[in-house]
């Protein structure tokens, strides 16, 4: 496996991890017991996603520098920011797209050297 393939993986386990937090989130925003939300679609599909990330990490650990690979999981920040305010239309202050400004030139760093 190359490094680039190990980065995109590692692209899609941080993407599925922010996407499983939105799914937890949304289902307990939801107006039901506890114990449903536990079998609630959304927050089922949330579940799998999450198992997904450790399988997909573990591939991508085959190519990629451990100190990369974990620093590389600081994305999950910028895509969770990126779809609460998409899907949970959440409020984007100016402290958190600084902090993700942060985060995107700290991995550019990281992953160019």
């Amino acid at each position: 496996m190359t490094v680039t393939l190990g980065l995109i993986l590692l692209l899609f386990a941080t993407f599925f991890a922010a996407v499983g937090q939105i799914c937890f989130k949304k289902t307990a925003l939801l107006e039901t017991s506890f114990l449903r939300k536990f079998i609630h679609p959304t927050f089922l599909f949330g579940g799998v996603l999450f198992l997904c990330c450790p399988v997909i990490s573990s591939l991508a650990a085959q190519a990629v520098d451990f100190s990369v690979l974990y620093a590389m999981t600081s994305l999950s920040f910028v895509f969770v920011l990126i779809l609460s305010r998409w899907i949970l239309k959440e409020k984007v202050d100016w402290p958190k797209a600084v902090g993700v400004v942060f985060i995107v030139i700290g991995l550019a760093v990281i992953v160019s050297t």
